[in-house]
C-alpha cells in the first residue's frame, strides 16, 4: 500500500507538471500569434503597439543589420517608416495649429527616410546606410521633442492607414510672424547661412547699421529650420526666416541699432540642440 500511495502520488505531480507546461506553450502560441504577426508590429513594440514604439524598434533594427552586414533586409524596417509616420501624423490632428504643422514637417522628412534609406541598403552602401540612421536619428529626436509625451505613448500604428492632412502649408510657420526689421529696399550686402541639423554655418552673423542687408537661410538638413533674431523688447522678431529642407528662405532687413543679437532656430527642440548664433550689428 506505501508503494501504490507514492505511486499514485508521483503520477499526480508528473500530471500537474504536465498542465502546466502544456498552458505555458499554449499562452506562448497566443501572444506570438497575436500582436508580432501584424502587419507592421515588432516584437519589441511598447504595449498597446504604438506607433512610436513600432518606430523606434524598426530604427534599432536598421542598426543592427548594419552591424551584422545584412544590408539588403533593411528594405524590410526601411518601408515601416511611411505608415508609422502616417499612424503619427494623424495621432496629431488634436494638437494645436501651431504644433501641428512643425510635426508634419518633420514627419515628412520621417516619410522621405523611407525611400532613400531604402535606397542605401539595397545599393549595399554600409556608409551610406550608416549616414540615413543617423539622419533617422535626427528625426526621431525632433518627433520625441514635439510630441507630447502622453499622447505620444497612446497613438496607436496604422500601417498603410490613409493620413489625414491638415491642409495647411508647412511654410505657413515663415509668414505667421511678421519681421520686424524687413524693408523694400535694394540690399547692398548679403549673407548667406547655411542650415544643418542642429547648427548654422556660420554662427556668428556680422551686418552694418543701417545698411539693409540679405539674409538667405538655405536648409542643408533632414528637417525643416528657421532663423531667428528676436527684437530686444520681445515684441516680434527683428528677422523671421523658415526653410523647408532642401529650400531657401530669404529676405532683406536693416537693423540701425549696434550691438549683438542672438540668433536661434525656433523650431521645438532645435535650440535646445546647439542651433543657435549670434547677429553683431557694426
Amino acid at each position: 500500500m506505501r508503494l501504490s500511495a507514492r505511486v499514485i502520488v508521483l503520477s499526480s505531480i508528473v500530471a500537474i507538471a504536465l498542465a502546466a507546461v502544456a498552458q505555458h506553450e499554449h499562452s506562448g502560441h497566443e501572444g506570438h500569434s497575436g500582436m508580432g504577426d501584424m502587419p507592421g508590429m515588432g516584437g519589441s513594440a511598447e504595449p498597446g503597439g504604438s506607433a512610436w514604439g513600432e518606430l523606434k524598434a524598426a530604427r534599432d533594427s536598421v542598426s543592427q543589420l548594419i552591424e551584422s552586414g545584412k544590408l539588403a533586409e533593411v528594405h524590410n524596417q526601411a518601408e515601416k517608416l511611411a505608415p508609422l509616420a502616417d499612424a503619427l501624423r494623424t495621432g496629431a490632428k488634436t494638437l494645436p495649429e501651431d504644433k501641428r504643422t512643425r510635426i508634419e514637417g518633420t514627419l515628412k522628412q520621417l516619410t522621405e527616410l523611407g525611400k532613400t534609406l531604402d535606397k542605401a541598403g539595397d545599393s549595399a552602401d554600409v556608409e551610406a546606410t550608416r549616414r540615413e540612421l543617423k539622419r533617422l536619428d535626427g528625426v526621431i529626436t525632433l518627433i520625441q521633442a514635439q510630441y507630447p509625451a502622453d499622447l505620444l505613448s497612446k497613438v496607436a500604428a496604422q500601417a498603410g492607414a490613409p493620413a489625414e492632412h491638415s491642409g495647411h502649408e508647412h511654410g505657413a510657420h515663415s509668414h505667421a510672424t511678421r519681421s520686424l526689421a524687413a524693408v523694400d529696399e535694394p540690399a547692398k550686402a548679403t549673407i548667406l547661412v547655411k542650415a544643418s541639423d542642429f547648427k548654422f554655418e556660420p554662427m556668428s552673423l556680422a551686418m552694418r547699421a543701417g545698411q539693409p542687408t540679405r539674409i538667405e537661410l538655405e536648409n542643408d538638413g533632414v528637417v525643416e529650420h528657421a532663423l531667428i533674431v528676436p527684437a530686444p523688447d520681445g515684441k516680434g522678431d527683428w528677422i523671421h526666416l523658415h526653410a523647408l529642407v532642401h529650400t531657401t528662405d530669404a529676405g532683406t532687413f536693416r537693423i540701425d541699432q549696434p550691438g549683438k543679437y542672438r540668433v536661434l532656430c525656433t523650431i521645438e527642440g532645435h535650440s535646445e540642440a546647439g542651433m543657435v548664433g549670434e547677429l553683431v550689428v557694426q
